[in-house]
């Protein structure tokens, strides 16, 4: 399977009199063995594929809780299956993990994060978004891939919380999926944001990629403009103010992929979502001297301690309010 790693923006002169925006997609490490990730340190990890879409399947892998993790049947068996479905009901947290733009979920920042998880006895689903062989998927595709992981985990998580978690671009995937799941009242327990962005129109202007292009009277139409048309516009600050759930956003000072900045902006658009009194958001930046730059906050020692809190509140706090 190639397995699509969406969009890098930058700009090309087209055939046309006018500048242009590519939206360039990117195949994963063809050297990735997704049947084997043990090979990238992932024993007790079961590779799937699940149907989303008419056509479409997605790769995905469930990392097992640190606990479990040598417990699981050999083999590919239906008896292997089942085995980690049932697995999901054991009331361990479950977080689905949506990456970033660039190469797939078995890359090694995200298998760091994944064994950090792992470590606080989390189960991990992990994804890899559909593959490009019809082009380049939609915003609109990537959540639709997105809801159908998290129906397929209430299919089988009995009262195990679920919480989303997004890196990068997969920032807005979350948002915009958590958004719908919510309008339909299948909230997760929490949704976390790592190294997020407040819209497309914000993280184009502010990638260092663009800075030469700025002083251009035809920068909006040319940069932005020009792949809104393309149906991407990952506007996470309009759709966070509907989520009715408790929000943890991380972000480095020395995040010079997306910078700090933007991660600022949607915090301060979650302050004036509804019911934000019940479902509390909470934003912590770590400081560059420490070097943990975009990929990297899982090295923060005071990070499973975060995580750790944050899901235990957000899990306790769905229990009260459910209650009454």
């Amino acid at each position: 399977m190639r397995t699509e790693a969406p969009w890098i923006f930058f700009p090309s002169w087209g055939y046309g009199s006018h500048m242009q925006v590519d939206a360039e997609s990117l195949t994963v490490d063809s050297q990735l063995d997704s049947n084997n990730p043990e090979n990238v340190g992932l024993p007790g990890t079961r590779n799937f594929y699940l149907q989303t879409d008419k056509f479409v399947f997605i790769g995905l892998w469930h990392i097992l809780p640190g606990s479990l993790s040598h417990s699981a049947p050999e083999g590919d068996s239906d008896l292997r299956e089942k085995w980690f479905q049932a697995q999901l009901k054991n009331d361990r947290p479950i977080v689905l993990y949506l990456h970033g733009n660039k190469g797939s979920r078995g890359g090694s920042h995200r298998v760091e994060l994944y064994n950090k998880l792992r470590q606080l006895d989390y189960h991990v689903i992990a994804i890899d978004y559909r593959d490009s062989s019809a082009g380049d998927p939609l915003e609109e595709e990537l959540v639709m891939d997105a809801k159908a992981v998290f129906s397929y985990l209430l299919d089988f998580a009995g009262t195990s919380p679920i919480f989303v978690w997004g890196h990068s671009l997969g920032t807005g995937v979350s948002c915009h999926a958590v958004l719908e799941l919510c309008r339909r009242k299948r909230c997760p327990r929490g949704l976390i944001l790592e190294a997020p962005f407040n819209n497309l129109h914000d993280e184009i202007q502010r990638n260092p990629l663009s800075q030469i292009f700025h002083p251009l009277p035809y920068f909006d139409w040319a940069f932005i403009d020009s792949v809104k048309d393309t149906g991407y516009a990952f506007e996470s600050d309009k759709h966070i103010a509907d989520i009715t759930c408790p929000i943890l956003i991380l972000h480095a000072q020395d995040d010079y992929i997306i910078p700090i900045e933007l991660g600022r902006k949607l915090y301060r658009a979650a302050q004036y979502r509804q019911q934000a009194e019940n479902f509390p958001t909470r934003f912590i930046e770590f400081k560059a001297m420490y070097g943990y730059g975009h990929n990297h906050i899982s090295r923060a020692p005071e990070f499973t301690e975060i995580i750790r809190n944050f899901v235990k509140n957000s899990t306790a706090a769905s229990k009260t309010q459910h209650s009454q």
